[in-house]
């Protein structure tokens, strides 16, 4: 493993770990992880490495919150009282 590579993966560990914080209430782990591998492979071969851990953050959160618009509304059910 390359010095940049190893870098990188810390970049993501880093993101993943904020944008689960954010989202993980309302959106499954896994469906964070995955937004998260896809929009790494978006962008590695596009922006400089420097950047990676900005735009991974920037562009996973946005697709995150497009996913939760799309979502239809939670049902919330309160329980009667007797």
């Amino acid at each position: 493993m390359t010095v940049r590579s190893h870098r990188a993966d810390n970049v993501v560990d880093e993101v993943g770990v904020w944008l689960t914080g954010e989202f993980g209430a309302r959106l499954p782990v896994t469906e964070i992880d995955r937004v998260i591998h896809v929009t790494r492979i978006d962008l590695e071969s596009c922006i400089a490495p420097e950047e990676l851990g900005e735009m991974l953050h920037r562009l996973g959160r946005a697709r995150l919150q497009r996913l939760l618009q799309l979502a239809p509304p939670a049902k919330v059910r309160i329980p009667q009282t007797r």
